[in-house]
């Protein structure tokens, strides 16, 4: 194992000349065998402990052993114990465990000068991690595995599976503690653990080594859909994103780097399957939210912007002169342009209007129930209700959706849809560009 072990550092450049490294070190067997196999190695390293009170006697005999080792290795011990006030019933308590352990690590390469932190992850977990990914549902990444490495962070055991990490302890005479709760099945992965890979394995034995090589192939296959993604990507301009999206025809890999291209800004598969039937039925001006964006199909392009909170209390009023006026929480801005030529805009946030129909002042408030209204490219009248329904406006974005009045009858959805009775026509001897924008 230990050539092994040197050769994957080498391979995979792990560790440079000059690199001081933190391990961490539970006291379970992975990361005993970690520690032992780096100081065999002549790096330069240091170890962190984080007792996390959660075992009783268990944990603090955990916290014994690694100070022991590091104390008879001459090898820096950090420790961190957490305070058991912390776990909050708001948060899982992996979840809680692990932003304590990423906060111990980083506070010690701040101050300590660690240039890598590195962690026992075994071929093992590789298995589990994508077994779990792929019971949940993942994109072609959460099936690739764990990352040997990442930004100050390496996984040097990797190649090893649990079965050769016992075999090479029990051969160096390592010492190591059982984390009994590992045998419980309260935690999905140690289903996964306890119970799955058992019947897997009587399948196929080698389990463990047959993932390498799918991994290694799945990795492949992620970095050839990253270059795909790539040359389509959203372009950033004046504060939105555009991405074209004329290539579309549907095929399934498309769907695939259509769900990529939207995933940073908070979009899944499921909204990829929607936007897919809207490009290729060509709904003009369909929307879709995440929990930050708003995505605005519009004649072969998207529009993606950060979703405006648009919530208010109350009545605005909005002048007739033109420049920019505060209204509340928002700015206003009124621009008057002559002919009917409409120019590009984002319908999101603006909207074009024939003033010679409008009533001043114009009233700016939240939507209510008996609302409605003529919505433009439609027939006849909708109750604003049904139009958020139709829309699928999410429940959690209704609330704070407004309405443009003009003498009692609604002129805008304020970054939906405008009313019919008020659209420019090839009558229009002007324009009034409107646009509601929320103060930074």
């Amino acid at each position: 194992m230990y050539q092994s072990f040197l050769t994957l550092i080498k391979e995979n450049a792990l560790i440079a000349q000059g690199d001081k490294v933190l391990i961490a070190v539970s006291g379970g067997v992975d990361s005993m065998v970690l520690a032992h196999l780096m100081l065999k190695s002549g790096f330069s390293l240091g170890v962190a402990h984080v007792n996390y009170r959660l075992r009783g006697d268990d944990s603090e005999e955990d916290e014994a052993l690694v100070r022991d080792w590091c104390h008879a290795h001459e090898v820096p011990f950090f420790l961190h114990r957490v305070d058991p006030a912390i776990y909050d019933a708001r948060e899982s308590i992996q979840m809680v465990a692990r932003k304590e352990r990423y906060k111990f690590f980083d506070q010690l390469r701040n101050k300590q000068g660690f240039t890598k932190v590195a962690t026992a992850h075994n071929a093992n977990d590789n298995l589990e991690t994508v077994l779990l990914n792929l019971t949940k549902g993942t994109g072609i990444h959460g099936l690739t595995g764990i990352a040997m490495k990442g930004p100050g962070l390496i996984r040097p055991l990797l190649f090893a599976t649990k079965e050769e990490i016992y075999a090479f302890a029990r051969s160096e005479a390592i010492s190591w503690r059982e984390d009994v709760s590992n045998q419980k099945n309260d935690y999905q992965r140690n289903l996964i653990r306890n119970e799955v890979v058992p019947l897997l394995k009587k399948i196929n034995p080698a389990l463990e080594s047959t993932l390498q090589d799918t991994l290694l192939r799945l990795q492949g296959t992620a970095q050839l859909l990253e270059q795909a993604v790539g040359v389509k990507k959203a372009v950033e301009i004046e504060g939105r994103w555009l991405l074209n999206v004329e290539w579309y025809q549907g095929h399934p890999d498309q769907l695939v780097i259509l769900t990529e291209l939207i995933k940073p800004y908070g979009f899944g598969f499921a909204d990829a399957r929607d936007l897919s039937g809207a490009i290729l039925s060509g709904q003009p001006g369909k929307l879709f939210y995440s929990g930050g964006y708003e995505m605005n199909l519009d004649r072969g392009q998207l529009y993606i912007t950060r979703r405006v909170d648009t919530s208010v209390e109350g009545e605005m009023m909005v002048p007739k002169d033109e420049g920019t006026v505060s209204v509340g929480a928002f700015n206003i801005h009124l621009t008057y342009f002559s002919g009917n030529g409409l120019p590009s805009h984002d319908p999101t946030t603006t909207a074009f209007f024939d003033p010679d129909e409008l009533t001043f002042p114009l009233k700016l408030r939240p939507w209510k129930q008996g609302d409605a209204f003529y919505p433009l490219g439609m027939a006849g009248k909708k109750k604003v209700s049904d139009f958020m329904i139709d829309s699928k406006i999410p429940v959690t974005l209704k609330k704070e959706v407004l309405v443009l009045e003009s003498d009692g009858q609604i002129a805008w959805i304020v970054g939906h849809r405008m009313d019919n009775r008020f659209k420019i026509t090839s009558k229009t001897a002007r324009m009034l560009k409107l646009e509601v924008l929320r103060h930074a």
